[in-house]
């Protein structure tokens, strides 16, 4: 659906622009419930080594004591799916990786 595409020209007419502000930590979950047990997430960090331990990953989460189901907003997501990433690459033999490499330059 196009925006206004089922408003009259005198109804868009009327409309008034509107300023508003994103909070920069909008996109960020700090407390919830969790949808199974209906128990009140914690807050944890997880610190996971990558690269052989040359650098290491902190990924807050959202955890249910009751049923440890863990939770992750967006920005943790992607760096969770950054971390799957580099540990799949680097368990390859090095020459596989190469190749790879390669294809992508």
């Amino acid at each position: 659906m196009e925006y206004g595409e089922d408003m009259s020209l005198e109804e868009l007419e009327r409309l008034e622009e509107v300023k508003f502000e994103i909070d920069k930590n909008a996109g960020q979950v700090n407390d919830g419930t969790c949808p199974d047990c209906n128990e009140k997430l914690v807050k944890i960090v997880e610190n996971r080594q990558a690269l052989g331990g040359d650098v290491t990953f902190h990924i807050k989460k959202l955890k249910c004591v009751k049923c440890s189901k863990e939770y992750l907003d967006l920005s943790n997501a992607e760096k969770y799916d950054l971390l799957l990433i580099l540990e799949k690459a680097f368990k390859q033999p090095i020459n596989v990786l190469f190749k790879k490499i390669e294809k992508l330059v």
